[in-house]
């Protein structure tokens, strides 16, 4: 106990000034709280050392007086700003939840004087017992009760303790890890669990182990089970009442903690008597140890004298060894010959390999140049081809054209028809002329000329009917070619809804055929990467995944939209550690399954604040999620609790455009064909995307058959819409043929119209004919013949030009044929390069297999000296390993000898035949010594050592005993020193303290008889006279014993002191004079924190700034109002 020793040095160098301060007598109690053990010891009735007669002198009488006197002239003079706040060790607040009475509780606590005032009932003793039962005490130290269990509010299951301690200053515990504060909180609850937790200022947990709560107490000094440091209420009102001197002797001792010394004194004392217990037993084992070294020592030089047959054991235990060695270097030499043998063969194998590469160089340059004449023949095929197709181009040219030229042959046939008709016709005009002149009929003329008007406005009619015909044709060919674009706009439309239709009936088939299978829309083996997963133990947290499986959709009809919007997020897994990511993506590459792999973990938030309003459906609103980790994925990397499902795109958009709404990021909604998606751009500029209908079997989990409902009305609605697309083709088809039968009807009526007016225009020429022959016209037969003459003449410009197109026809037939020989000659080319190239490719195949085959010979002969190398180096280090044990062996034959020959044919078997003869002699004359030299070597090293070790042991022990005895004595002593001057401090404070009230008394101890007892003289003018408490009044009574109260607290250490309903049994003027006592005590006792508990309003009491006054307000404890009938 060096501290203990440092400590009592320094107060005995300051002994004789005790009064002065008690700074000494607190020094003391700190050595003699940290060096002393918490478990309690028994306390023997006699002290063997430091022994000391406590009985009092008339001298020692007058000098307590005296120092009383001196006491109380300095406590007048000492002014209260000495008082000032410790830094550390002291409470700054109290808090207790379903404590006792109280549901919560919260008292911050001065660090001078508190006073608790309250009501009988508001829970003022709890907060002591709080402070007691936080702070490590024990239950039944409260008095209150048994077990923790019962401070439990009524009606609570747990209750929680919290102190906040002050850890200022320079002299703070640990506060690079605590801080200013320490925060001590104890937790339990009615199954009788306890637990501790010490926290830093902010609140950081530092441990939870009931050992650092005990270094922190005995650190401080916090004495919470010594009744002087907590005097609970039971507590005070036996120590105010009815304490024996027996039992304010028991408060004494405890509380200056000079039993708890005198205990561990006692058992140090045991100790030493037992050590010297023991040394006898040691004196006969050394004794006995010391025998048995001599009689080995006999015995082993009686060995030594008979070492000829040793000799040779030796000598052949020599040769055995070299022979050894030998064997070992025949093998290793077997070795080395096969390392050469293998060098050789590795050198033929090595050749072969250039041998090898060159036939595979030579088949890889036959392969090349096969391939580039395979190459070439290919590009002579390619122009062959393009020469043909360009001949016939050149030959459908040629067709083109004559073809033409038949249609201008038919042209110009049909206009020769014409001409020969038109001369047939002069002629007869020719004819009917001269016989009209042979005529002349003036009858004939005039209604001649009434037909001709007829005729001629006939004529006008017909020929205004046609020009409207004929303009009504351009509208026609504009209905048809508006007709063709319509029917062509349907053929799109018609294939893509088709393959729609297909697909639709593809993933309703696979519904169907999966629905019993939740893992057919997930990648290939997923079934096998689950199961691999759940048979291995070895990950720190089990994966969660893969997602969609912890996802169930609420709302069916957004299953491909969010299908989609998830994408490979379904797929993935989550895990909480990067040593488990990798063991998983590790199981995913043996499987073959790779998916996505998120990091997570179970920190807890809030996003309810996140959400939108409650009238839109969100997608974390639309689904049900079974996980909080797949949960809190979706929320970071999707964004669900702020993406809104609206399934009319334009209620979407109408939506959306009334400008960013609260905690929306997205908007999704259905389509005909695919989804929406609205987001907002930038400058908060609204985007519209389309989303792709996701096809493949469903990820997340949801009623199968609704989605298969779904799939079905999707189908039936596809298939609507086809028949809907068909039947507007079909319109279109029919709007076509209906404008091409309206164009020919008006083609036909054309040439109709065309003729009539033809056939009206010859009857008027004819009218008009004769009525110029009427009127006598001379010179018509003259201009029919010229008629006649310009016909025959255009027929036979028409039979020249007709000539022309029959030479052109037959130029063009030539050149078709000239085409069709250049095409035909073209195709033997063809087929001829054909064949070559593929003739070409097949012995390119051929050059490749041998190129394979010359590949394999090279690979197999590189493979072949590789693997002689392997063996070759297997070789060398098992001559690296020989040669070490040739080496090792060479190492320990040396330890056995130095090398000597060896007689050709002995071997090391041999050798040790004879080594057992030889050894089977010895062990026969060592059996009759009782055993050979080495044991009986080892036995007399060991027997000595036994002894030396044990004589060194003993010496050693036995002046540990007496350095022990005498330490004893000397702190035995130091003790006497302690108890003398701590009960002198204690005898000086009580006299001074009852000159408060004019008293005058002593306290009177006996360490002998274990009592204290006071002696009290009420009259201070009759000082010689004192009176035993029992003979003093209730209140002489209650204001003594506090006075023997403070001066033990004096006498004490510790930094916190508390007291509980002290003044219950005084009257008005005691309780005044108890009160300014306490609190002109406290202030002098510097730095230390005193919290009084008392049910007195406390209004008389003089507050200054180190007073505070806590006033507990009535806990609720579910009581009601008695009803009394009125009178």
């Amino acid at each position: 106990m060096p501290a203990l020793k440092r400590r009592s040095d320094a107060l005995y160098a300051e002994g004789q000034e005790y009064e002065e301060d008690s700074s000494c007598v607190e020094s003391v109690q700190s050595a003699l709280r940290h060096d002393s053990n918490k478990k309690p010891r028994l306390f023997r009735e006699h002290e063997r050392y430091g022994e000391e007669d406590d009985s009092e002198s008339s001298a020692d009488a007058e000098l307590e007086e005296l120092q009383a006197t001196q006491f109380r002239e300095k406590q007048r003079r000492r002014p209260h700003k000495d008082n000032q706040p410790a830094d550390n060790g002291v409470i700054e607040s109290v808090t207790c939840t379903n404590f006792m009475c109280h549901g919560y509780l919260e008292v911050a606590v001065g660090p001078l004087i508190n006073f608790v005032i309250g009501h009988n009932g508001s829970g003022k003793s709890a907060v002591l017992t709080a402070i007691t039962i936080c702070l490590g005490g024990k239950a039944s130290s409260t008095n209150r009760a048994g077990n923790l269990k019962a401070f439990i509010k009524e009606g609570q299951d747990a209750c929680t303790l919290s102190i906040r301690l002050k850890n200022g200053g320079d002299t703070g515990y640990q506060q690079d890890i605590y801080g200013d504060s320490i925060i001590v909180e104890r937790h339990f609850n009615k199954a009788g669990t306890s637990g501790f937790k010490l926290r830093t200022f902010n609140g950081k947990i530092v441990s939870t182990r009931k050992a650092d709560l005990e270094d922190i107490a005995d650190y401080y000094g916090l004495q919470l089970d010594n009744p002087m440091t907590v005097l609970t209420q039971d507590m005070a009102r036996q120590f105010l009442n009815t304490s024996t001197p027996s039992d304010k002797f028991k408060f004494f001792v405890k509380g200056v903690q000079l039993e708890q010394l005198a205990q561990d004194y006692q058992l140090l004392e045991e100790n030493v008597d037992y050590i010297e217990m023991t040394f006898k037993d040691k004196q006969d084992a050394i004794e006995m140890l010391r025998d048995k070294a001599t009689k080995a020592k006999e015995l082993f030089t009686l060995v030594e004298k008979h070492d000829n047959i040793r000799h040779k054991v030796r000598r052949l235990g020599t040769q055995m060894a070299w022979a050894q060695v030998e064997e070992q270097e025949q093998y290793l030499k077997s070795i080395n010959d096969d390392l050469y043998r293998m060098g050789e063969t590795i050198k033929r194998r090595e050749d072969k390999v250039v041998v090898a590469g060159e036939g595979f160089d030579q088949a890889d340059a036959a392969f090349e140049t096969a391939q580039v004449t395979v190459q070439q023949l290919t590009n002579d095929f390619v122009l062959l081809t393009t020469e043909k197709d360009a001949a016939k181009e050149k030959f459908d040219t040629v067709k083109s054209e004559a073809s033409e030229v038949q249609a201008d042959q038919r042209r110009v046939k049909l206009s020769m028809n014409a001409g020969t008709a038109r001369i047939e016709k002069f002629k007869k005009e020719i004819t009917t002329e001269y016989r009209r002149l042979e005529e002349l009929n003036g009858e004939n003329h005039a209604r001649r000329l009434t037909e001709m008007d007829q005729r001629k406005a006939r004529l006008n009619g017909a020929t205004e009917h046609l020009d409207e015909h004929i303009a009504g044709l351009p509208s026609l060919e504009d209905n048809k070619a508006r007709a063709v674009q319509v029917s062509d706009g349907y053929k799109v439309p018609r294939r893509s809804k088709e393959a729609e239709i297909q697909q639709c009936k593809d993933y309703l088939q696979n519904l169907q055929k999966e629905a019993n299978h939740n893992q057919g829309g997930y990648p290939v083996n997923m079934s096998q990467l689950i199961k691999a997963i759940g048979q291995d133990d070895s990950f720190q947290e089990k994966p969660v995944g893969p997602i969609g499986n912890h996802i169930r959709l609420l709302k069916p009809i957004w299953s491909a939209i969010l299908e989609q919007s998830f994408g490979g997020t379904l797929n993935s897994f989550i895990v909480t550690s990067k040593q488990d990511q990798n063991k998983l993506s590790l199981i995913m590459q043996r499987v073959k399954c790779p998916c996505p792999i998120l990091i997570g973990n179970h920190g807890t938030f809030d996003f309810s604040n996140n959400e939108p309003a409650d009238s839109f459906l969100t997608t974390l609103r639309a689904v049900a999620i079974d996980n909080p980790l797949v949960l809190r994925q979706l929320i970071i990397n999707q964004g669900i609790e702020q993406t809104i499902l609206i399934e009319d795109a334009s209620e979407a958009s109408r939506t959306m455009n009334q400008g960013r709404l609260r905690n929306v990021k997205q908007c999704y909604a259905l389509g005909k064909d695919k989804g929406q998606r609205f987001t907002f751009g930038y400058n908060d500029m609204l985007n519209l995307n389309p989303v792709d209908i996701y096809q493949k079997i469903p990820r997340m989990k949801t009623d199968m058959e609704v989605q298969v409902s779904l799939q079905q009305d999707t189908l039936k609605r596809l298939e609507g819409e086809l028949n809907e697309i068909d039947r507007q083709f079909r319109e279109a088809q029919n709007a076509v043929e209906c404008s091409n039968r309206a164009i020919a009807r008006h083609r036909k009526r054309t040439v109709e119209l065309k003729t009539e007016i033809q056939a009206a225009q010859s009857i008027v020429d004819e009218l008009q004919d004769a009525i110029d022959q009427d009127a006598g016209q001379e010179g018509k037969l003259e201009q029919l013949k010229e008629f006649l003459k310009e016909a025959i003449s255009d027929q036979d410009t028409m039979e020249s030009q007709y000539e022309e197109l029959v030479v052109a026809r037959d130029t063009h037939m030539t050149k078709m044929k000239e085409c069709q020989v250049e095409m035909t000659a073209i195709d033997p080319r063809l087929e001829e390069v054909d064949l070559k190239k593929k003739k070409q490719e097949s012995i390119a195949m051929n050059l490749s297999n041998l190129r394979h085959l010359a590949l394999q010979d090279k690979n197999s002969t590189i493979q072949a000296v590789a693997q002689a190398k392997d063996d070759k180096e297997k070789l060398e280090n098992e001559r690296t390993a020989k040669a070490a044990m040739v080496a090792d062996f060479s190492q320990q034959a040396n330890l056995v000898g130095t090398r000597i020959p060896i007689d050709p044919g002995d071997t090391s078997a041999a050798l040790e035949k004879k080594l057992t003869k030889l050894n089977a002699d010895v062990t026969t004359y060592e059996r009759k010594l009782g055993g050979n030299k080495p044991k009986i070597a080892e036995e007399y090293a060991r027997a000595t050592q036994a002894y030396n070790d044990a004589l060194f042991q003993f010496t050693g022990e036995e002046k540990l005993a007496q350095l022990l005895k005498k330490s004893l004595v000397h702190r035995r002593q130091r003790w006497g020193l302690f108890r003398r001057y701590i009960s002198a401090r204690a005898k000086v404070m009580f006299s001074g303290l009852l000159s408060a009230r004019a008293f005058h008394g002593k306290m009177i101890l006996n360490h002998k008889e274990k009592l204290l007892d006071l002696n009290v003289q009420p009259d201070e003018t009759r000082v010689r006279q004192g009176r035993q408490t029992k003979t003093l009044s209730g209140g002489e009574k209650s204001f003594s014993t506090i006075c023997l109260l403070l001066a033990l607290w004096e006498a004490m250490g510790a930094p916190i002191r508390c007291l509980d309903e002290f003044d219950v049994f005084m009257d008005s003027v005691n309780r005044d004079i108890s009160m300014k006592l306490l609190v002109e005590s406290a202030r002098g006792s510097v730095g230390r924190q005193f919290i009084f508990i008392t049910p007195q309003s406390m209004g008389a009491l003089d507050r200054e700034i180190d007073v505070k006054i806590i006033r507990m307000h009535d806990p609720e404890r579910n009581q009601t109002t008695l009803t009394f009938p009125r009178a």
